[in-house]
């Protein structure tokens, strides 16, 4: 096979070039080149992403969403007041004050329950305060959303989703009872109604009757009647 020589090839590629001219050579040989490379980026298999060849820990780092997240079965919260047992318990999340009431042992003889919504839902930490019957402060907390407190109460709270809104009741400083059967004279002329004659006349019943079993005895003492016991039922106790 006989091989073109140089000058041949030579002298070929000349007359092409001076056909087609230098310039038009150039750029046609450029477009080829970017042309091809183009179609080469448009054809080539995709790279992995890199998410894919990360290996994952199998439940690290993981945060479930808020809403589903599971709801605590049970609550701890604290029963006070005139209970049996006072004290923190755990109950039911669905329990109602009734329940919290019942956990600690039931309500006494003194308790105050039409202060109170038995029927009210619970919510974790929160205060049962169950009142007393011959309290003079108004501890009212429609449990358990309002707590005891010495100081006066918003008149509404929040409104929990589900929950009806609460009227807050404004609450007296606490004033200590006097008792009948131990306190002076002195002690019992500060109550409203009752004179220097009026606290011998108590002392003196005492003395010769022994202690008073129920302020309505003081009905007994000379110079006191139904009016002046109903003024003092709520400040005195036996």
């Amino acid at each position: 096979m006989d091989i073109p020589h140089w000058n041949v090839i030579k002298k070929q590629m000349s007359y092409w070039v001076s056909f087609i001219g230098l310039t038009r050579l150039v750029i046609g040989l450029v477009t080829t080149i970017v042309a091809s490379a183009g179609i080469w980026l448009l054809v080539r298999p995709s790279a992995p992403l890199v998410e894919s060849m990360v290996p994952h820990a199998s439940g690290v780092g993981i945060v479930a969403p808020l809403s589903t997240l599971p709801t605590p079965l049970t609550v701890r919260i604290h029963v006070a007041g005139a209970v049996v047992h006072p004290g923190v318990y755990t109950v039911s999340s669905s329990a109602r004050v009734v329940d919290a009431v019942t956990a600690a042992g039931g309500a006494t003889s003194r308790a105050d329950l039409e202060r109170i919504n038995l029927a009210q839902t619970i919510i974790d930490t929160e205060q049962v305060f169950v009142p007393f019957r011959s309290s003079r402060t108004t501890k009212i907390t429609v449990a358990p959303r309002l707590r005891p407190s010495r100081t006066t109460v918003p008149v509404s709270a929040p409104t929990v989703p589900g929950v009806l809104p609460i009227v807050g009741v404004p609450t007296t400083t606490a004033t200590p009872l006097i008792n009948l059967n131990s306190a002076t004279s002195d002690q019992l002329d500060t109550l409203p109604g009752v004179g220097p004659s009026t606290a011998k006349a108590i002392i003196s019943y005492r003395n010769r009757k022994g202690p008073f079993g129920k302020v309505e005895d003081l009905l007994k003492v000379p110079g006191i009647g139904p009016a002046k016991v109903a003024a003092l039922r709520d400040q005195v106790t036996v």
